[in-house]
């Protein structure tokens, strides 16, 4: 992971995570705060920077 403007972003690919990214630009879309939950291991910290590193510019 590295970072940049503040953000840690993961150098590692991300592959089938289109639909939850998806969602997540558009519920950002409505609100600026926005919980993911799910079980340990799944993968929501990974799509929390993900999200956070393509989202970037909107705030």
């Amino acid at each position: 992971m590295s970072s940049g403007a503040g953000v840690l972003t993961d150098k590692s690919t991300f592959v089938g995570r289109a639909q939850e990214l998806s969602t997540v630009r558009k519920l950002l879309g409505r609100s600026r705060l926005l919980t993911l939950t799910g079980a340990g291991g799944v993968g929501k910290t990974r799509l929390a920077l993900r999200a956070a590193e393509l989202l970037r510019d909107m705030y």
